[in-house]
């Protein structure tokens, strides 16, 4: 099933929260001089125009990037928004990038990236946009079965970025599954996971309600050496139906990743906050 399209969502408070830590983690990563492996299992296209009908159809980035663009941020937010004003080369907001191409980025001429995308649209869009950058690969097909083969890396040394569209109620047993055989086969990777937060109960799916927080819960219990979970809510779990927050499970993170997203979660819930109810969370754990 390939109808997922993350044009209709790019820049909305998911992402900002999601490529934010991307950028954090993939600069920490940049700080020993060993390379490393980046791998990004649902890559989508990579960069994205916030003109576009299908951005403009949702407008949902009016309630991401938007909101926060020309705002002076925490300085732990800067190198991240840095990147976005670098593509867009002027004051006014027309693209915004994808996990790749933040990650690629913060790569250095030592350090590799494999990108997977199955959709056959998405991957056409994607090869065309890095095909510029020689430590980039881009492939058309499962994520899911190319991080096996690529674990554990010659590098000794990865950061894998799983993000599926979660359509289907399966994905996100997949998720655990593939995470749960990435550390048998290299148990000192970083693994970033992201996850919705929906409420379903208006959706008449009852049945799936908290599946993302339970897979987290799961992917917590491993055998990791340590473990993050960073939740942002811009309303109330209960208030509206569908998605209210979002959140990535970090199996791995860099030893100050916690700290540094305590610094900006408070103001990413004062300006991406639709209610009173808007909130966040980190739990870290050891062992």
């Amino acid at each position: 099933m390939l109808s997922y399209r993350h044009s209709f969502h790019a820049g909305n408070h998911a992402d900002v929260l999601k490529h934010w830590l991307c950028v954090l983690t993939a600069q920490y990563m940049g700080q020993k001089d060993k390379p490393f492996l980046y791998v990004d299992t649902h890559a989508a296209v990579g960069v994205y125009s916030l003109q576009s009908r299908d951005a403009k159809k949702t407008s949902e980035s009016d309630g991401g990037i938007k909101a926060i663009w020309g705002k002076k941020v925490p300085a732990v937010m800067q190198p991240y928004m840095d990147l976005v004003q670098s593509i867009n080369k002027s004051e006014k907001l027309n693209l915004y990038p994808g996990s790749p191409w933040f990650v690629q980025q913060c790569l250095r001429a030592q350090d590799k990236a494999r990108l997977y995308e199955l959709h056959p649209q998405d991957f056409v869009l994607l090869n065309k946009n890095f095909k510029e950058y020689r430590n980039v690969k881009a492939e058309k097909a499962d994520g899911f079965v190319g991080v096996k083969s690529l674990l554990p890396p010659p590098q000794k040394r990865a950061m894998v970025v799983i993000d599926p569209p979660y359509e289907q109620e399966h994905e996100y047993k997949m998720v655990v599954q593939s995470v749960k055989d990435s550390l048998k086969r290299f148990p000192g990777g970083t693994f970033v996971v992201w996850y919705p937060l929906i409420n379903r109960r208006s959706m008449n799916s009852a049945n799936k309600q908290n599946m993302a927080e339970k897979m987290a819960g799961q992917l917590s219990r491993l055998g990791a050496k340590s473990f993050l979970d960073v939740r942002f809510w811009v309303n109330g779990k209960d208030e509206n139906p569908g998605m209210y927050g979002s959140g990535l499970a970090v199996i791995n993170p860099p030893w100050n990743l916690a700290g540094q997203l305590e610094e900006g979660m408070p103001f990413l819930v004062e300006n991406l906050g639709q209610t009173e109810q808007a909130g966040y969370s980190v739990d870290y754990l050891e062992g």
